[in-house]
This record gives C-alpha cells, sequence and structure tokens, in this order.
C-alpha cells in the first residue's frame, strides 16, 4: 500500500474515531507528522481526494479535511460539495428530522416529544393539533413529522406527505370536499373521470390540513367518519366505501375551541401550541439569527459578516410575523448587500435593514450610529461550543467520557477516575498557564466570598478542604463567567444526556451530589449568575475525589470543643492509619448539647445508610449527649475524654472490621475512661412494591397505593428493585434499613418470611383483608372504609393497566386477553383467575416496554432453561404472534420465561 492510499486510510479513522469539530487532528501538518513527510506533500494528495470527491475541505485558517463516506455514513447523511467555507456549514447540512428546529431541545422539547408520540403511536397515529401565531414554524414541525416518521420506519419510503392550505378553500367548501375525497364520473357537471382524492393519495403517508379554522362546520363533520374507522365515500358514491391509513395532522392560528367543531376536537387527543418569537429564550432567537444567516451565506457561496448596530437591532425587534418575518428580514438585508456589495465578503449594515425596522429602532442606536461600526463575522455569532474554550472543551470530553458507560465499555469507577483526570488537567491550565494573569477586584472579592461559603458546608458536612482546592474553584467560576452563554447553549442541547448523569451520580453518591449542589447554590447566588446543571455535574465528580472513602461497617466521628481540636486529632489518626476513619466536628465553646446533638443528626443525614457509628467527645459532652440522641438506624458508640492515643486505639478496630460493642469492650479494658452504647433505634415499617416489568412500573404501583390512603401513615411505600429482591432476599440492603412489613406486586420473588401480595389479589380484590391487616392499625372505621373504596378504585383492571402503560387500556385488555386464551389452550392449562390477573398486568406492562426496546435480553441460567422448556417456550411465541405482530415487536426468551412462570404457579 502507498502512502497516498494510507493517508486515506488514516483520514478515514480520524473520521469515524472523533467528533467533527476544529480539531487538529483533521489538519495537513497532523497527518504529515504522523507520516514524518513533507506538509506539501500531503496537503498536495489530500487536495487530489478533494477532487476525486473522496475528502471534504474545510477551507478555514488552519484548513481541515475529513473523510466524505465516513463522514456520511457516520452521521447519516449526503454531501453534494467537498468544499465548505466552515465546520458550521457542514454542521447545519447535517441536521436531521427535529433537529432542524432550534429550540428542539429547548423551548419546543415538550411539543416535539408530543408529536413523535403522535407519528410513533400504533396503529397508525394519533391524530395531531398544531396552534400557534403565524409564522411560528406550524408548517414546517409538520414536514419534520413526516421525515422523523420516514427515518425511524415508521413510514414506508415511498409514502407521501401531503399539505393543503385550507384557507384557499375558505369560499368554496365543496370544491375541498371533492379534492379531500376525491370523485367518481358524473358526480357533478364537469366530473367526466373518476378523480382519486387527497386521503386517499396520502394513504401510508401523511395528510397535513393548514388553517384548519378555514373549514366550514360542515366541512369539519365530513372528517369525522374518516377519523373514527378510516373509511369515506368518494363524492357521487354513497355505497362504495373507501379506505385510507394515512395520518392527520392539523394546524391553526387561531383558538381551537372557538373556531372548530367540538365533535372534531373531541376526535384529536394531541393538541400542541408552539410559542411565538418574542415567548422564545433569548438564546435561541440568536441562534435563528445565526442560522438563517449561514443558510443566506451558503445560497450566496460568500462569506457574510454583520455589523453589530444591525446585529443588535435584528435581535432586539418585536416581530409580530415571528420567525417567519425574522427569515424576511434577514434575506432582504442580504439581497440589499448583495446589490451594493462586490467583493468576496458580504456585509450587512444598518442601512441594509428593512425601513420599518428604523420605525421601533432603539434611539441609543441611531444617537451613536457610526458608519465605520464594528463588523463581526457571521461564523463569530455561532453559540455552539468554540474549541477555544477550555472549560467547553472539558464539557465535551466529560460528556464523551459518560458516553462509554452507556455503551457498557467501562464501569462507573473508570468512567469516574477518567473523569477526575481530565476536571484535574482543566484545573492544571487554569492555575499554572493563568498564573501570571491580572487578577481583578471581582476574583477577590469571589474568593473571600468562596471562602466563607466553603468554611460553612465544610462544618455542615464535616470535611476539609485545603485553601489551594478554594482558589481553583473560585477561578473556575470566574472561567465560567466569561463563557455563561456559550455553556448555557451547549447545554440546552445536551439537557437529556446531562440529566440521565446527574441522576446516576445523586444515585451512587449522594452526599457528594449534595455538597456539589449547596457549593454551587450559594456560588450562584452571590455571583448573580445561573449556571448550567452540567457544573453540577462537574463539581460532584471533583466532591468524589476530595471526600475520602470510608469504612463501610463502623463510621468515626470526633467532637471536641475548640477551633480546631478534632480535626487536628482526626487528620493526625487518619495519616497514622493511612485510611480515612473519622471525620472531625469542632465546637465552639459556648455550644449547647442540644445544638452537638443537632450536629449529629445532621452528619447522619448526609452519609450513605450506616449501622454503627463511633462518637468520640472532650471532656463534660458524654452525659449530655447520650441523653438526647435517639437516632435511628445505628448503633452508636459514644466514649468520653477523646485524646490523640484513644482515637488511634479505636481507629485501629475500626480498621479490623470490629463492631461499635466489642470497641467498648476493648476500649473500657484498655483505659479507664466512661463510655455508652446507644442500641439501634426501631427500624420504620415499610411495604416495598416491585414488579419483574421493571422498577418503573414498581413505582407506579407505589403511586397507586399511596393515592389509595386517606391520610399518611407511619410506613413508607417503597417502589423497588425485584430482580435484587430475588437475588439477596432477605440480606438485601433494604432489610437493613426498614422492617419490611410485606412485598406487593406482579411476580413473587418467594423471600422466606415476607408476606406476598399479588397485584391480581388487588384487582379482585379477594385478599384486599391481607393489606388492611397491615395498614388497618394506622385507621380509624371510617377511614378503613375509605381506604377499601380508594383500592377498588385505583386497582380495577383497566384503571391499573392504563396507569402503568401509555396504552389504550381497553384495546391493550383486549389484546391481552386474547394472548392468555390462546397460550392456555395451546399449554392445556387452566390459569385460577388470581394468576390469570397478574399475567394480564405483566404483559400488557410487557407490550409497553417491548414497544420502547427495554425488552430483558439476558438472564443467568437462560441457556439451560431454553433447552429444558423449548417446547413451552416455542408455544408461548406462537400464542404472541398476533400482539408481535400488531405492536411490530419482538418476544426476548428471558421475557417467556417470565410469562411461563404464571403457568408454573
Amino acid at each position: 500500500m502507498d502512502l497516498k492510499e494510507s493517508l486515506l486510510l488514516e483520514l478515514e479513522k480520524r473520521t469515524r474515531e472523533h467528533e467533527l469539530k476544529e480539531n487538529d487532528l483533521f489538519t495537513a501538518s497532523s497527518l504529515a507528522s504522523f507520516f514524518k513527510m513533507g506538509r506539501n506533500t500531503i496537503s498536495q494528495y489530500l487536495n487530489d481526494y478533494v477532487k476525486n470527491e473522496k475528502v471534504i475541505k474545510v477551507n478555514t485558517r488552519p484548513v481541515y479535511f475529513f473523510h466524505k463516506q465516513a463522514l456520511e455514513e457516520k452521521y447519516e447523511t449526503n454531501f453534494n460539495d467537498c468544499i465548505y467555507d466552515s465546520i458550521a456549514s457542514l454542521k447545519i447540512l447535517m441536521m436531521k428530522d427535529f433537529e432542524k428546529m432550534i429550540g428542539y431541545n429547548g423551548s419546543l422539547k415538550s411539543v416535539i416529544t408530543h408529536c413523535k408520540a403522535a407519528m410513533s403511536y400504533p396503529d397508525n397515529g394519533l391524530p395531531i393539533l398544531i396552534c400557534g401565531p403565524t409564522g411560528t414554524g406550524k408548517s414546517m414541525i409538520a414536514s419534520l413529522m413526516y421525515e422523523y416518521a420516514s427515518h425511524q420506519g415508521i413510514l414506508k419510503k415511498d409514502a407521501k406527505f401531503i399539505s393543503v392550505n385550507c384557507s384557499e378553500y375558505a369560499d368554496n367548501p365543496e370544491l375541498l370536499v371533492d379534492n379531500l375525497f376525491g370523485h367518481v364520473k358524473g358526480a357533478y357537471t364537469g366530473a367526466d373521470e373518476d378523480q382519486v382524492g387527497l386521503i386517499q393519495l396520502a394513504n401510508g403517508g401523511v395528510l397535513f390540513l393548514d388553517e384548519v379554522h378555514c373549514l366550514k362546520a360542515e366541512c369539519q363533520e365530513k372528517l369525522f367518519l374518516f377519523m373514527d374507522k378510516g373509511i369515506f365515500h368518494r363524492l357521487g358514491d354513497n355505497e362504495k366505501w373507501y379506505q385510507s391509513n394515512c395520518r392527520l395532522i392539523f394546524a391553526t392560528t387561531e383558538n381551537p375551541d372557538q373556531v372548530l367543531v367540538h365533535t372534531l376536537l373531541r376526535r384529536i387527543p394531541i393538541v400542541v401550541h408552539i410559542p411565538s418569537l418574542s415567548e422564545r429564550p433569548q438564546i435561541e432567537k440568536m441562534e435563528l439569527i445565526y442560522t438563517m444567516l449561514m443558510k443566506e451565506s451558503l445560497n450566496l457561496n460568500k462569506s457574510l459578516c454583520i455589523s453589530n448596530y444591525a446585529y443588535k437591532t435584528i435581535l432586539s425587534y418585536d416581530y409580530k410575523g415571528n420567525i417567519g418575518q425574522l427569515q424576511n428580514v434577514i434575506k432582504a438585508s442580504c439581497a440589499r448587500t448583495f446589490l451594493h456589495e462586490n467583493k468576496d465578503n458580504y456585509c450587512i449594515r444598518l442601512l441594509d435593514l428593512p425601513d420599518y425596522m428604523f420605525e421601533s429602532m432603539d434611539t441609543n442606536i441611531l444617537k451613536n450610529f457610526d458608519q465605520n461600526e464594528k463588523i463581526v463575522s457571521v461564523l463569530d455569532l455561532n453559540k455552539e461550543i468554540k474549541s477555544d474554550s477550555p472549560l467547553m472543551d472539558l464539557y465535551d470530553n466529560l460528556l464523551n467520557t459518560f458516553k462509554l458507560l452507556e455503551k457498557e465499555e467501562e464501569t462507573l469507577e473508570q468512567i469516574i477516575e477518567r473523569c477526575k483526570l481530565l476536571i484535574q488537567n482543566f484545573f492544571d491550565w487554569l492555575f499554572f498557564k493563568k498564573k501570571n494573569s491580572f487578577k481583578s477586584s471581582n476574583e477577590n472579592y469571589l474568593l473571600k466570598m468562596l471562602d466563607k461559603i466553603c468554611s460553612i458546608i465544610m462544618n455542615k458536612y464535616s470535611f476539609t478542604m485545603p485553601n489551594t482546592q478554594i482558589k481553583i474553584y473560585s477561578k473556575v467560576f470566574v472561567e465560567y463567567t466569561k463563557i455563561v452563554t456559550d455553556a448555557q447553549m451547549w447545554y440546552s442541547f445536551h439537557e437529556e444526556e446531562v440529566q440521565r448523569i446527574l441522576s446516576l451520580l445523586q444515585e451512587q453518591y449522594p452526599r457528594d451530589y449534595l455538597i456539589a449542589n449547596e457549593l454551587l447554590e450559594n456560588a450562584c447566588l452571590n455571583l448573580d449568575i445561573k449556571m448550567d446543571k452540567f457544573m453540577d455535574v462537574i463539581m460532584t465528580i471533583e466532591m468524589i475525589k476530595t471526600q475520602k472513602e470510608e469504612k463501610e461497617n463502623v463510621m468515626g466521628l470526633i467532637l471536641c470543643h475548640g477551633y480546631s481540636t478534632a480535626s487536628s486529632i482526626a487528620d493526625t489518626v487518619n495519616q497514622l492509619l493511612g485510611e480515612h476513619i473519622f471525620d472531625g466536628i469542632d465546637m465552639e465553646l459556648k455550644i449547647s448539647i442540644d445544638r452537638i446533638a443537632q450536629l449529629v443528626d445532621d452528619y447522619l443525614q448526609h452519609k450513605e445508610p450506616i449501622q454503627e457509628l463511633m462518637i468520640l467527645v472532650d471532656m463534660g459532652s458524654l452525659e449530655g449527649i447520650y441523653k438526647r440522641i435517639r437516632l435511628p438506624k445505628c448503633n452508636i458508640g459514644i466514649i468520653d475524654m477523646v485524646s490523640t492515643p484513644v482515637a488511634l486505639e479505636v481507629g485501629n478496630h475500626i480498621q479490623q472490621g470490629h463492631l461499635v460493642k466489642d470497641i467498648l469492650e476493648e476500649i473500657k479494658n484498655n483505659f479507664n475512661i466512661s463510655t455508652r452504647l446507644i442500641e439501634e433505634a426501631k427500624k420504620q415499617d415499610a411495604i416495598l412494591t416491585i414488579c419483574a416489568t421493571g422498577i418503573g412500573v414498581a413505582k407506579k404501583i407505589s403511586e397507586l397505593l399511596t393515592n389509595s390512603l386517606p391520610k399518611p401513615i407511619p410506613a413508607k411505600i417503597i417502589p423497588y428493585d425485584y430482580h435484587s429482591i430475588v437475588e439477596n432476599g432477605v440480606n438485601d440492603s433494604i432489610y437493613s434499613q426498614y422492617n419490611v412489613l410485606m412485598l406487593v406486586g406482579t411476580l413473587d420473588p418467594k423471600v422466606e418470611g415476607t408476606p406476598f401480595l399479588p397485584l391480581e389479589n388487588l384487582i379482585d380484590n379477594d385478599q384486599i383483608q391481607v393489606l388492611v391487616d397491615y395498614v388497618g392499625q394506622y385507621f380509624n372505621e371510617e377511614e378503613l372504609s375509605e381506604f377499601r373504596q380508594n383500592v377498588m378504585k385505583n386497582f380495577a383492571l383497566s384503571n391499573i393497566v392504563n396507569h402503568l402503560t401509555i396504552l389504550n387500556a381497553q384495546k391493550v385488555i383486549d389484546d391481552v386477553e386474547e394472548f392468555v386464551l390462546e397460550a392456555q389452550r395451546l399449554l392445556d392449562k387452566k390459569m385460577d383467575s388470581t394468576s390469570r390477573l397478574g399475567l394480564y398486568v405483566h404483559v400488557a406492562c410487557l407490550i409497553e416496554r417491548l414497544m420502547l426496546k427495554q425488552g430483558i435480553d439476558e438472564v443467568e441460567g437462560m441457556e439451560t432453561y431454553s433447552l429444558e422448556n423449548k417446547e413451552q417456550m416455542d408455544l408461548i411465541r406462537q400464542a404472541f404472534s398476533g400482539v408481535q405482530e400488531h405492536y411490530s415487536v419482538e418476544l426476548p426468551d428471558p421475557e417467556i420465561m417470565y410469562i411461563l412462570n404464571y403457568f408454573q404457579e
């Protein structure tokens, strides 16, 4: 293989492995260094490939090269040209479906979610009405819904998108009926042949009825039958029925309640409202302007720039025609520029704007107007992340690192370690590369303010933070203020991914998350800015590094009066033992015993659940603490007259895994000091809701049960992981935290000593007394009666299926019933009513999970089970075939195993 071919392969590799952004890896210099060749030679080879349409060239400084086929396959798009003036222009061409809508992940997020649901809903989607003022993008959303359905495989490739503007037929409703439904030959004078209507032409595709409010009432009524049953008559033929499976999208600029027949509205289950441009966030308006200018730049094949005054005017103008009017302003301004400019770079100036904009123009702009005003390249308006911001690079790198976790390529611990290194590299850049930069008075104020905040938080959460670390945090926040707009734009693009990461960190590292969140909230309050939620991710990871690993069995806490007595003893002992055993809380000399007890309580509240705690106190605190501390879920040992040798001895026992009771015995034998033991308080009662279908269903069962209570009760109703209970039984951590009264769910995990109440028993109401026996102690007779009625109402089969799934309850129950009857017939087994109802709920939830691609694919021992039960599994597949075809889902083997469990009970 010669050098030129190797060069193309290396470029392909880099294109596939790295994001499309300004990166030196895609320059001729980087490739020349890699191959140890001259830059001119490599550049010549690359330009040859550009001419042969194998490489895409971006004419910036420096010039970037990308492998064309690799880029097209990676981003599922096609590029007609091979030379572009910016990476940003490439990205515009790469946008797909709803990504083309500015605000798709921001102000329009909810709207687009509903639009996706309308197109995806089985079998033929749901009719949807899009409301909003003129020019807000209703027609564009409708066409993007069609694109989305096509790309997702919901519609066939040859499916059509047919758009009708009903306002054109406002004075001739008969013509609209004819165009929609078609006619037969002789239906009216001039009907010389059969004519297919738009509804039939759109069969299998999408029919968009814009300005639907212009339809007369009788025209709206003619749509009823088609919307209900998918059938219609052609004009002039009332005997033959025609059929179409098109999806319907309606749009109106008016209030639908005032202009549409209510019987039509009732047939449209999804109604969305598009906000006007003035209601959209400023950052989205900036992005709209940027995107429109970039598109005009591509159309003109010229670089565009804009004056500062012109940009501010376009940004601040109140557009009555919304996005449509903004687009017209951009096009008109570019057209004027095109007439009087004769250069490679076109520049939009204030005087190029439409005349009517000057009437409402900011007087300050007119007063200070200068023809030699500041000029800005359109590329510089790009508010997407730029590579010249190290903090924004950190955002990108951290997000990409967490994607390795989603791909299951690395564990969470490995991801956290990678992220720590990335954050530390950024901190190094801040501390060393910017060390000699000028420090403003604002930065000095921020450092002092942050020092006070950290002191309060360290005291509250009982940990220490070096001064150098506080200085770094102040520098981070200062750096953030410089790129706050970029950061918030970035967050709007990645909000869902960030929220998933935050949820994971909050679940796995609750204490670190709380500390980071409190630190940021206080910093934002004093800085008078609002940081995006990805800063919570960064600071939580940083706190994970700050907080030392603590012993799982016994925690150590030292309480002493004085400025740094407790923390000094704790630090000394931790260093001698080579492990973080103790936290220290320094107390004021005049602090009350009640306040000391409160400090200990706060300390425990922000820890992981622990069972054993050793408290070492100074002289005079023991009796007061002993009388006031009664903390649940924890055995507490208290030792008086703390000193470094005593703490060292206790820490040594903790290291060896000794429990509180045994440690106290040893200390009493070796030291002449007082000790006390506070036995674990009674655990709180709990009822666990579980479901083999998933934790999401368990949460919904918990909600239904909680909503059935006439008043709050001391016992907690907790949704919990079914598989964790099956695997661990009474040894699961939940049993150490709560007194588990019973389990309520769809499938019995068979935990010895813990009663299980099948969900179907609540549906059938034949064993509600089992539940009453456990919660009845909290209610009087009147409340018990209300509880029974609430359970009967909330746990009716149709209600619970409707609550647990997004599907139509009655429809899914009918489909499930057909499956259950067929399964019983094929297996030659009759189920009792209890098992049958349980299977109804299980399969209803299963169908939804399969539709959402959340089926269980792997279960330990599945291979052996499949061999031993092959015949029965094949019969279940056969019985499920109708459901499979109806909902376009596939049934994995583990799910069949769970279904068969119902027949084996």
